[in-house]
């Protein structure tokens, strides 16, 4: 094997399919979204150079603020929700209590439905006259909670997140679980014959151990967070009044509903930058250390 590895044209051969793949579905796609970004045009007509335009109009533009305002928003809310509740999951899972591989499974199967799918029945969900959130707060006595969920701006946002949270928890908490599980049990006998408790065990071994892949998934979280599309265009397209609008739904709406494909490949490099500066800052600001046990 290690002859095989110190032939550079053997390993050239085995990586240029990877490759050509990797350029014609991702590579050339960026580049020729940048190239377009630079004119105004409908891709059917003539395209007119306007240069850095389209990027001057996005940050004049009420629709794409309010859209970025919503994405951070959902990027608070994520990290809120999914790290704690991932890390605290994953934590019971990982000290086997009893039934661990239900709760497991049950934890994660959210995240493998469709996204539009979810997205349609939380619709039902939410539904002013006969969805199931509004009947249990007639069944509680709290009538004065109901709301149209997803039709008022003042909801609609929560709505989504607590949405987000119930399909993406597991997925992190699977991660998180893998992690803990790749920790040798030696440490953990360790501790408890020295007296650790359950949460220094946590504390003092766990979190440690694991910083490497917390931070993978909160590049995860953060750039999911930015790129929602499925589950937010099934529910509300982005309404009422672009108050659930996020960068991957206006994009979608000025390039396939208003046909300016200019504009909305200036809104897909925007979104390509925050994700590859989010990329770097969280880099630079969860240092990890080589870990040898």
């Amino acid at each position: 094997m290690n002859k095989v590895l110190s032939n550079k044209k053997t390993v050239a051969i085995f990586i240029l399919p990877s490759l050509i793949l990797f350029a014609v579905f991702v590579l050339i796609p960026i580049i020729y979204n940048v190239y377009i970004s630079l004119f105004q045009t409908d891709l059917m007509g003539t395209k007119n150079f306007v240069g850095l335009r389209n990027y001057m109009n996005l940050f004049n533009d009420k629709f794409f603020l309010k859209a970025l305002k919503n994405n951070a928003m959902l990027v608070v809310g994520s990290l809120i929700a999914h790290l704690p509740l991932a890390l605290v999951f994953g934590n019971f899972i990982f000290t086997k209590i009893r039934g661990s591989k239900f709760f497991q499974s049950a934890f994660f199967l959210p995240s493998v439905i469709c996204g539009a799918g979810v997205g349609i029945m939380f619709k039902m969900i939410y539904n002013s006259e006969f969805g199931l959130v509004n009947a249990l707060l007639d069944l509680l006595h709290m009538p004065q909670f109901k709301h149209s969920w997803l039709n008022e701006e003042q909801t609609v946002m929560f709505a989504m997140i607590l949405v987000v949270m119930w399909k993406f928890v597991g997925y992190h908490m699977v991660i998180q679980l893998a992690a803990m599980r790749s920790i040798p049990g030696e440490l953990y006998e360790s501790a408890r014959i020295d007296g650790a408790t359950m949460w220094q065990q946590f504390t003092k071994i766990t979190l440690p151990l694991i910083k490497h892949v917390i931070r993978i998934d909160v590049v995860l979280i953060i750039t999911g967070s930015l790129k929602y599309f499925d589950l937010i265009w099934s529910m509300t397209k982005g309404g009422p009044n672009h108050a659930s609008e996020v960068m991957a739904t206006y994009m979608y709406y000025q390039g396939f509903r208003t046909l300016k494909f200019g504009y909305a490949s200036a809104i897909g490099v925007v979104l390509l930058i925050l994700c590859t500066a989010v990329i770097w800052l969280v880099n630079r600001l969860i240092r990890v250390e080589k870990m040898e046990y």
